[in-house]
């Protein structure tokens, strides 16, 4: 059981705060490919509720791990949002998803995104590529996070507390698209991140619709 902290920072050029965090001496913890299911009553009674049931799937070259995080209803404090989360390491995802099915459980979306962890001092750092967005995400207690923040030259950049479905939301109504929960990769571009991360065989080559950063 642990009390997540955290700030997000939007339209972000990856790339400058990939160079700061070089200088500041900061450690790359190794970037992924990040598959998640969220999971629900059939009656929407944790979404509904302000909780999150997920199902993490991360996948590196030379390993893979699955977590299964409940999240808590949300809280906000100084611009921060804070949320006290549970986790565990499970060995098999594929039997984990097939026991919260057993339960009763259903898969009420799934969304993606390539995730390169950073450790700054004792702040971790994400910077995030979704299949909609580029953006950085602190994570520490807050006092450290605005520290970094300055370090890394985010505080003055548009800054939020809102969770990635809450953004993707945003986005749709911006780009008058249906409303839908789930953001996921298309073929094109699932297949240029696994293999510039190591994932598959082939040679990775950038297709148009894939920004890279």
């Amino acid at each position: 059981m642990g009390l997540e902290i955290e700030r997000k920072y939007l339209h972000i050029d990856l790339q400058s705060v990939r160079q700061k965090l070089v200088d500041c001496g900061a450690h790359c913890l190794g970037a992924h490919f990040e598959s998640n299911w969220v999971y629900d009553t059939a009656e929407g009674g944790l979404i509904g509720g302000g909780q999150l049931l997920r199902l993490r799937t991360q996948q590196w070259r030379d390993k893979t791990r699955h977590l299964l995080t409940l999240k808590l209803p949300v809280t906000h404090s100084g611009g921060f949002k804070v949320r006290e989360e549970r986790e565990t390491e499970v060995a098999d995802g594929a039997e984990m998803r097939s026991i919260l099915e057993g339960l009763g459980y259903r898969v009420a979306a799934r969304y993606e995104k390539i995730r390169e962890p950073w450790r700054m001092d004792i702040v971790e750092v994400e910077l995030d590529i979704l299949p909609f967005a580029q953006v950085v995400e602190l994570e520490g207690r807050a006092q450290d996070i605005e520290s970094v923040e300055r370090r890394l030259n985010l505080d003055n950049a548009e800054i939020s507390t809102k969770s990635y479905h809450e953004l993707h939301q945003e986005w749709l109504r911006q780009n008058h698209k249906p409303a839908q929960l789930s953001f996921v990769f298309d073929e094109a571009q699932s297949e240029y991140w696994r293999t510039k991360l190591g994932l598959t065989d082939k040679a990775a080559t950038n297709p148009a619709s894939t920004r890279q950063s």
